[in-house]
C-alpha cells in the first residue's frame, strides 16, 4: 500500500494554513501555531508537531477497517495520551493535553485506510447550550460553567465503551462522570465549575443538565 501523509501547511516540503494568531505568551503561541493545521494520510504515520502543553482539540476521520489507533507522543518520544482506540471508519473529536505532562511532540497513528487529523483550539468545542444535547460518538462540549447542585442524565444507545469527563479546569485532572458498557441510563453529580465535557461513544447518547 501506499502510505504517505500530507501535512497542509507551508514549512519547506509543506503547506501551512492557519487562522489563528500567535499571542506573545509561549503557552498560547505553541497552541496557535498547533491549531488550524490539518493533516491527511494513509496506513500507519507518525506526525510531528510543535511541541506544546496547552489542551487543544483533534478532530479524526478514518475509512478504514480494521484498527485506527492514535497517541499522543512527548518530547521525550514516549507515548502519553490514547485518544482513540477503535475498529473501522471513524469520525470524531477528542481532547488532547488533558492533564499535566510533558506535552505533546507528535501524533502516533496506527490505520489501514485513509485518514485526517485536524487541530482546532478548545474554543471551538461544541456547545452544550441548551438543557439537553445529542450526539453521535466521540465529542468535546462546551459549557457555561455551572453552579450550585446540579445532575447530568446519560443516555448511550451502543455496545461499546461510553465514557464522559467534566473538567472544571481545562489541562488538569476531569471527573469521571460515566464509565458503562453497551446501551445505558442514569444520572450523575454534575461538579460545581463544571466547564468543559469529554464523551467517547460507539453510538448515539444524550446529556441533560438539571
Amino acid at each position: 500500500m501506499f502510505k504517505r501523509v500530507l501535512a497542509v501547511f507551508t514549512l519547506a516540503a509543506a503547506t501551512l494554513t492557519t487562522g489563528a494568531v500567535a499571542s506573545t505568551a509561549t503557552a498560547t503561541a505553541t497552541a496557535t501555531a498547533t491549531a488550524g493545521k490539518t493533516y491527511r494520510g494513509e496506513g500507519d504515520q507518525v506526525i510531528r508537531v510543535s511541541v506544546t502543553k496547552a489542551p487543544g482539540l483533534l478532530e479524526f476521520s478514518h475509512d478504514g477497517e480494521a484498527n485506527f489507533i492514535v497517541h499522543t507522543i512527548n518530547p521525550a518520544g514516549k507515548k502519553a495520551e490514547l485518544l482513540v482506540n477503535t475498529i473501522g471508519s471513524y469520525d470524531g473529536t477528542v481532547l488532547y493535553n488533558t492533564y499535566g505532562g510533558k506535552g505533546t511532540a507528535a501524533l502516533e497513528i496506527k490505520a489501514d485506510g485513509a485518514w485526517t487529523a485536524r487541530f482546532k483550539p478548545v474554543t471551538t468545542a461544541r456547545c452544550w447550550c441548551a438543557g439537553t444535547i445529542r450526539g453521535d460518538g466521540d465529542q468535546v462540549l462546551k459549557l457555561s460553567p455551572t453552579r450550585g447542585l446540579r445532575t447530568v442524565r446519560a443516555t448511550h444507545n451502543g455496545e461499546a465503551n461510553f465514557i464522559v469527563f467534566g473538567y472544571t479546569r481545562v489541562g488538569f485532572y476531569g471527573d469521571l462522570l460515566f464509565n458503562k458498557i453497551g446501551g445505558y441510563k442514569g444520572n450523575a453529580l454534575l461538579p460545581t465549575g463544571t466547564r468543559l465535557v469529554t464523551v467517547k461513544a460507539d453510538g448515539p447518547w444524550t446529556l441533560t443538565r438539571r
